[in-house]
């Protein structure tokens, strides 16, 4: 489908607002992973929003004349739109009008792959439509009764309001029981306690490629060179250069202006960064609103009350920015660690570095077995980091880093026989 978009922002922006052009570029991407053919784009700057039309009655001349000639079936608005403000300008320019969060609804909706994703996207769709529910159109029942009585319009929009808040509810319902399935597994994953790590940073900036890389491409994990390639998160074990293992979880990819009400519907994927050790905010180097993009990712992380989880800033796609160096100086303060997921240039340093920062949860210990409990040596084998094991006549005496709950384990496994 044809599209025009418009981003409208006022003359006098308010200090740390999104740069309009910027926020103008990512519609056009947005667009774009909606599969729409974007015709023309407009920046509008006004002295105040109008209530009626957001862009005021010249600029909206400007866009019917737009309208006529291109021929757009489709205007995108990058603010959102009131439901009066929706309406006016859908009669004044006699095509549909959505605004940014309704597009990043779309695409949402078209990504959601598991059962959980796509409830989560349905809670954020019906939630938008609640919030934007007026009395719109023949089956709205547009008219309204007399003063004192409710006319066709105004029942239908209580039936409609109702029915929505139903259907929300359920989902919910539907959430809280996955969210207490997402909570046993995780129990389950703590019985085997391993370090875990979240793979966060900007949508497109390379995450799940990165997840892919390091675990040898085995799982076929989703990834594309579009906005918002994966929703749902995806947990996967991972080696590190000493020999024991981490768990990194690839999450939803942030984006400038989310709406709010797509952060709580993810909420679970959000949780499984609450509960990380560490977290990788990964880094779009090719792109020129990088400082930008860090910005919106580390304001997302602190309204989220994750700014206290250390984390590793990676630098990634080196492998297209080849004076990638030149950043060094200007990203100390960030430590960064520049990487190719695509190539696997810089990984080394990075597994060092998850390392590193992971060996707080690892302690030194040291056990003897009898020298038939090859099961449970196995089980230290496979869930620590074994430096040494001392083979006797009757026993094995095996020094080893784990955390502390895996150490408890063995000892528990050692007392059953």
């Amino acid at each position: 489908m044809k599209t025009t978009l418009v981003a409208a922002t006022l003359k006098r922006k308010a200090k740390g607002s999104p740069d309009p052009a910027v926020a103008l570029e990512e519609l056009v991407r947005l667009a774009e992973t909606a599969d729409l053919e974007v015709l023309e784009k407009f920046l509008i700057r006004l002295p105040a929003y109008n209530p009626s039309t957001l862009i005021g009655s010249g600029k909206l001349e400007e866009l019917k004349k737009h309208v006529e000639t291109a021929k757009p079936g489709l205007i995108i608005f990058d603010e959102e739109l009131t439901p009066a403000q929706q309406r006016n300008l859908e009669r004044a320019l006699g095509v549909p009008v959505i605004d940014r969060t309704y597009l990043i609804l779309e695409i949402f909706s078209r990504r959601a792959r598991t059962r959980e994703g796509k409830l989560q996207v349905r809670l954020a769709r019906f939630s938008y439509y609640l919030s934007h529910l007026t009395g719109k159109g023949v089956a709205m029942g547009q008219q309204h009764g007399m003063i004192g009585a409710r006319g066709p319009g105004e029942r239908q929009l209580e039936y409609d309001r109702r029915t929505l808040r139903d259907k929300i509810t359920e989902l919910k319902k539907e959430l809280d029981s996955i969210r207490d399935e997402r909570a046993t597994q995780r129990k389950n994953r703590d019985a085997v306690p391993m370090p875990q790590a979240a793979i966060v940073g900007y949508t497109n900036s390379g995450k799940s490629t990165l997840l892919n890389f390091l675990t040898a491409q085995k799982h076929g994990i989703y990834a594309d060179d579009k906005l918002f390639a994966t929703l749902d998160p995806t947990t996967k074990r991972v080696r590190l250069p000493g020999g024991g293992w981490a768990l990194l979880t690839d999450t939803v990819g942030f984006i400038q202006k989310l709406p709010h009400n797509l952060v709580a519907a993810f909420r679970s994927t959000l949780e499984e960064t609450a509960h990380a050790d560490l977290i990788l905010h990964i880094h779009d180097l090719s792109s020129p609103q990088m400082k930008l993009q860090h910005a919106a990712v580390q304001t997302a992380l602190k309204d989220l009350d994750l700014a206290e989880i250390p984390v590793i800033n990676v630098y990634n796609k080196i492998d297209s920015v080849p004076g990638h160096r030149d950043h060094a100086e200007t990203l100390r303060r960030l430590r960064p660690v520049f990487v190719s997921a695509l190539t696997g240039a810089g990984i080394p340093e990075l597994m060092e570095r998850i390392e590193n920062t992971l060996a707080s949860k690892w302690g030194d210990y040291e056990l003897t077995l009898p020298a038939g409990r090859q099961k449970l040596l196995s089980e230290i084998y496979k869930s620590a980091l074994v430096k040494n094991a001392a083979y006797g006549p009757e026993e094995i005496t095996v020094n080893f880093k784990a955390t502390k709950e895996n150490y408890q384990r063995f000892l528990k496994l050692l007392d059953k026989e």
